[in-house]
């Protein structure tokens, strides 16, 4: 028989490190934190692909990790069902549930089990609910798992809380009230202006104001494109400034716009996906061929 595992101390399960260079988003965050201090908290984070849905969802993980260290924070892909699944396998081996190795075992219930039963406190982040419907359909029974849909399997409890970030509204709205929507747009002026400055760091003393804020309109404000472009800029100073970069964005909007709608479809998970992102893709992709 094997040793009984000693149960872990609360900590962080995220497969991404927090980003330096966040900026903050006006009082979207402490609105967040805030919604989530409620008990049985269930929060959406909807916008179009890029605007910062996942970035939010990081930083509010980790400041909640800062203000309660008793807090297990837990992290899954929720694209699919095959995602989530490898995501619950996961939570289950980093906090030790016993029963985990079990080949038959229904790893959502064994999770939402130890969720329910927890004496912790826990933050449980949803990514990528694009599409609901994985979640709400009842699937065919098979030995390990009963013919439940995996909604039933998020748990309600009082001390947990869970925030699900999506594309969609209306994936959205099949998994939490109206009210605990926030929807995310495109930073502003400042904020973009802000984020191309950290993200450029030293190369953005070089840069003028007028010109940053150049870029920043060009790029409609997107976090995803302004991030992409300056990892570019910085990439290849100082054969490209921003001066440079704009120029050949600027051609690449023009001529390429149609053609890369047409060739990018795979790129784009959601119709309304800004040019913007595609294109500096496009452009950092070209340099590396």
């Amino acid at each position: 028989l094997g040793r009984r595992e000693t149960p872990p101390q609360p900590s962080i399960v995220i497969p991404f490190a927090r980003d330096a260079d966040f900026v903050d988003r006006g009082t979207l965050l402490d609105e967040l934190c805030e919604r989530c201090a409620q008990p049985d908290a269930r929060q959406a984070i909807v916008g179009l692909g890029g605007v910062g849905k996942s970035q939010l969802a990081i930083e509010h993980a980790y400041r909640t990790r800062e203000q309660s260290s008793e807090t297990w924070v837990l992290w899954a892909h929720a694209s699919n069902a095959a995602r989530l699944e490898q995501s619950f396998h996961d939570i289950a081996d980093r906090v030790k549930i016993v029963g985990r190795q079990d080949p038959q075992v229904n790893i959502f219930k064994l999770v939402h089990d130890w969720l329910c039963d927890s004496k912790q406190p826990w933050l449980l982040v949803l990514d990528n609910v694009d599409d609901a419907s994985f979640l709400l359909e009842a699937r065919p029974a098979s030995s390990k798992t009963a013919a439940r849909p995996l909604c039933e399997y998020l748990p309600h409890c009082e001390h947990g809380s869970m925030v699900i970030t999506s594309r969609s509204k209306e994936a959205a709205r099949k998994l939490v009230e109206q009210r605990d929507i926030i929807t995310l747009g495109p930073m502003d002026e400042a904020q973009s202006l802000a984020l191309l400055r950290k993200k450029q760091g030293v190369q953005a003393d070089k840069s003028n104001d007028a010109e940053l804020a150049e870029l920043a309109a060009a790029l409609e404000y997107i976090p995803l494109a302004i991030t992409q472009a300056a990892a570019y800029i910085l990439q290849s100073a100082p054969r490209c400034s921003v001066a440079r970069y704009l120029e050949e964005f600027r051609r690449s909007d023009g001529g390429m716009t149609s053609l890369l709608n047409h060739e990018a479809g795979h790129l784009r998970r959601d119709k309304e996906a800004k040019n913007s992102i595609i294109i500096t893709w496009q452009i950092s992709f070209e340099h590396l061929r």
